[in-house]
């Protein structure tokens, strides 16, 4: 069967997975509709237009950064081609919505209506209240019509999703061939050689060489060509103040304020904290667990009461005197693992051990009462702050495009621009085009600043995107020429530098020669005992995910991306750890996975994992046959205008 006749159109979450376009909070009416905006591209002849795709990519710039644990810069965006990927998403989607009107399917107003009457957040006391539904979407710039148009096609791709779904299956040979190669077992032993002990092994260099190892490389220690910019930044934070709000949305604001706040419970808390140190071993983080489990039995069984145990065991100075009383405590006040358990918890229950960053708790919900909800004067200033917040967010890309088209219509100054947005011009330290700080802490702003137009034309620059909803217009006001540094005023980095290459320099030639010896066959723990930098660690068996202080998680990666050796051979391999310290590994075995292990629960959850790959597979197959015989023009020098 062609697989146009097993998808027959679908969507849902698999393809919000692929797509991640932000509908819902733009609608489909901002995305369909026109505009003056430059054609990015065009599919069968319905245009996505440069206004659509900077909002759909800030979204998704937005999703990423919430999801993610690490700090995600525009840089980061940029080097793995983010706004491509998101413009290539766009017309998927497109080409998805054609096909689907293609085969005429259609939701009917029943399910539309039913969906969105079970959305929370337009109840009223408990029901779904047409008021409350209209005042939510208009606080986001929705109509009615552009919700439910949204509604009703992502319920029509979750129909046609499951079509899909139920046309991928998995055979028995090819779970017990995943579980061989999951379930493997690799036996590694490593040459640990220690940078430190190295660096101690090596001579102090004399003032002769550490001269000529300047003047060999002059350059590097130059003070580098560095510019002072002026500059407008623009986020929503920095429009929230000039953002007017009328006292009905304020009203309106307070009713739903009013609302959630007469609904909620709060929970009067007490607890026994046993603090465990951050750089508290395995033993210590036990005991101090079976500290607060012997406590809750005691408590549990009558032997002591929690005033008693608090003021005996409990290391919250500020409550332990007044039996752990903590007093009302609301979400997001300690930890996230306190509020998952408070959740838990009914008036008199103990819970089991709590682990937050200060040590392992013991919670008791000593009494309920609903919420206090302060009048309106009261809660006046907080809810101005949010409402100006909501309506800066939803201004930001109109200002962020009109700061765009005044700085490039008056080149010659960021004055008008900054009158136009009304934010204020400032002005930065020294940046070079590998640091600065401030402002020029962001590589995409130090790029622009040494562009020919920036730099030499002293030009205002384009639109900068520094972020999700965070962007910048920089233009140079002053320029300082490269100049070589005198020798005495860089020695100490001249010093760090070559050491840092002599270690390198020795790191690399001890770990060649380890493997070669290795490669002909030399015994292991005579080459690292020949070696005072060096130690043998002993080959032992193990899977992917068992790292360890003894097997770094680097080495293990490693080993396990390497091809097996024969039965009497051995492979080996080499691997830098984070602290600069080198392995050489030696793989000597290897053990495929046992697929009789499993138990039926195993079994079948690893069958659903392949069929959600050969499920990922058919539309991968699908969106390819849509993107070959559709006609799909993109517009690549308008992409990052």
């Amino acid at each position: 069967m062609d697989i146009r006749e097993k998808i027959r159109g679908w969507l849902a979450y698999v393809i919000v997975g692929l797509i991640s376009i932000p509908f819902m909070l733009w609608g489909v009416g901002e995305y369909m509709g026109g505009g003056s905006d430059p054609t990015v591209a065009e599919v069968e002849g319905d245009k996505i237009t440069s206004r659509e795709l900077d909002r759909a990519f800030a979204e998704r710039r937005a999703q990423m950064i919430a999801e993610s644990d690490e700090q995600l810069t525009a840089e980061m965006f940029e080097e793995m081609g983010l706004k491509r990927q998101v413009l290539d998403e766009m017309i998927n989607e497109r080409l998805l919505v054609n096909f689907i009107r293609e085969q005429g399917y259609v939701v009917p107003d029943e399910r539309v209506a039913q969906v969105i009457r079970g959305i929370s957040a337009f109840h009223a006391d408990g029901d779904f209240d047409r008021e409350t539904y209209e005042r939510r979407l208009a606080q986001q710039g929705m109509s009615v019509d552009q919700f439910e148009n949204d509604v009703r096609r992502d319920q029509l791709f979750n129909t046609l999703d499951r079509a899909l779904i139920g046309s991928a299956f998995v055979t028995d040979p090819e779970v017990r061939q995943l579980v061989a190669l999951r379930d493997q077992s690799r036996e590694i032993g490593l040459i640990r050689i220690d940078r430190e002990r190295v660096a101690q092994s090596l001579p102090e260099p004399d003032e002769d060489e550490l001269r000529a190892y300047y003047e060999e490389r002059a350059e590097a220690f130059a003070r580098p060509e560095q510019v002072r910019l002026s500059y407008i930044e623009i986020t929503p934070e920095r429009l929230a103040g000039s953002q007017e709000i009328s006292e009905e949305a304020l009203a309106s604001a307070y009713e739903d304020y009013k609302a959630r706040k007469e609904g909620e419970e709060v929970k009067r808390v007490r607890h026994i904290l046993v603090q465990v140190g951050d750089d508290a071993d395995a033993p210590e983080v036990d005991a101090a667990r079976e500290a607060v489990e012997e406590a809750r039995d005691a408590i549990a069984s009558g032997e002591a009461s929690f005033d008693e145990m608090a003021a005996e065991l409990s290391d919250d100075s500020s409550s332990r005197d007044e039996g752990g009383d903590l007093g009302r405590v609301r979400e997001g006040d300690i930890a996230e693992s306190f509020d998952r358990a408070l959740a838990s918890l009914e008036v008199g229950e103990l819970s089991e051990p709590v682990r937050t960053r200060f040590g392992w708790h013991l919670i008791e919900v000593y009494d309920m009462d609903k919420a206090e909800v302060p009048p309106l004067e009261e809660a006046r200033d907080e809810l101005l702050d949010r409402l100006r917040q909501d309506a800066a967010e939803r201004a930001y890309y109109d200002a962020a495009e009109e700061l765009a088209s005044v700085s490039y219509e008056q080149p010659d100054s960021l004055v008008p621009a900054s009158e136009a947005v009304d934010l204020e011009v400032e002005q930065s330290d020294w940046i070079s085009p590998d640091e600065g700080e401030g402002i020029g802490e962001h590589e995409a702003v130090r790029a622009a600043a040494f562009d020919e137009d920036v730099l030499e034309e002293r030009f205002n620059s384009q639109l900068i995107e520094l972020g999700s909803s965070h962007a910048a217009v920089v233009r140079v006001e002053e320029y300082r020429e490269a100049s070589p540094l005198p020798y005495e005023e860089v020695e100490s980095e001249v010093r760090e530098q070559w050491q840092r290459d002599a270690i390198d320099a020795e790191l690399d030639e001890l770990t060649e020669s380890m493997r070669a010896a290795l490669d002909d066959g030399g015994d292991p723990a005579e080459i690292a005992a020949a070696e005072p930098s060096a130690d043998w660690v002993e080959p032992a068996w193990y899977q992917r995910g068992q790292e360890s202080e003894r097997m770094p998680a680097e080495v293990l990666q490693a080993a396990f991306g390497m091809a097996p050796p024969g039965s009497d051979d051995v492979a080996t391999g080499a691997s830098t750890l984070p602290n600069g310290d080198r392995v050489v590994l030696r793989l000597s075995g290897y053990r495929p996975g046992e697929p009789g292990e499993l138990d039926a629960e195993t079994r079948r959850m690893m069958a659903s994992q392949l069929e959600s790959n050969q499920a990922d597979r058919l539309i991968a197959a699908f969106m390819r046959s849509l993107r070959d015989e559709a006609d799909v023009e993109i517009r690549e020098r308008a992409i990052d205008e």
